[in-house]
């Protein structure tokens, strides 16, 4: 696991949960970002550490799949994310 102070945590979760809302990265960099970043894993060890296949995992990081939300819930909980839905543009009147 990376050695990081909980402020360092703190402002890397704010950067990619900025930069997911702004669309500057897929859901798939961000959990990309919480592996490495957070957690220092590969994506064997990431997958065995949330119980899911790394071929799965492997997946969802390339953006190759659409994954059941129960897995999405298992990958994102470790950065304290969870999915949820917002509108992304005004509906047209």
């Amino acid at each position: 696991m990376t050695e990081l102070s909980v402020k360092e945590r703190l402002a890397i979760l704010a950067e990619l949960e900025k930069a997911l809302a702004d669309d500057a990265i897929t859901l798939g960099e961000m959990v990309q970002a919480i592996r490495k970043r957070l957690y220092g894993m590969t994506q064997l060890q990431y997958a065995e550490f949330i119980g899911i296949s790394d071929r799965t995992l492997r997946e969802i990081e390339k953006g190759t799949t659409d994954a059941r939300l129960s897995i999405m819930d298992k990958v994102l909980a470790p950065g304290g994310f969870q999915l949820s839905a917002r509108r992304r543009k005004p509906p047209k009147l």
